[in-house]
């Protein structure tokens, strides 16, 4: 089972299998996501993902110099919050080398879109169940 996700910059590859049969069945998952070309495939690059669309969501986040959410100043995504025709914008760019290599202006619906699928990438990094044998008790 595999589910794929390409939608403003966020790229996103769950697959889901069952494998080991012959030593009870055991259930694997793997999660591939990047934005913007910025792997994010853990709990934190995810969580710090999540917690700035929320933050703007809910209208916490501040516009001006764009701020770090992941990696360095020379290297990762920033995020800041533009205005235009008295609508604002969640700006995400993709910094390399201390240059701005891609970026992103999304509309609160584009937002709530990418914390879906954000959300289904941290629902797949639960932790795998083990069904087979009963281990021995001592």
């Amino acid at each position: 089972m595999s589910l794929n996700y390409n939608i403003d910059g966020f790229e996103l590859a769950i697959s889901a299998g069952v494998s080991d049969e012959k030593l009870g069945k055991r259930r694997w998952t793997q999660v591939a996501a990047s934005y913007l070309g910025w792997p994010c495939s853990d709990l934190e690059p995810l969580a710090g993902l999540k917690a700035v669309l929320d933050c703007f969501l809910r209208g916490r986040l501040p516009s001006g110099e764009p701020g770090i959410i992941l990696g360095t100043e020379h290297e990762g995504l920033r995020v800041t919050v533009r205005q235009k025709d008295k609508v604002q914008f969640l700006q995400v760019c993709r910094v390399a080398r201390g240059n701005t290599e891609a970026e992103r202006f999304l509309s609160y619906f584009e937002v709530s879109r990418l914390t879906i699928a954000v959300n289904k990438a941290l629902q797949a990094l639960s932790p795998s169940s083990i069904w087979g044998p009963e281990p021995e008790q001592k």
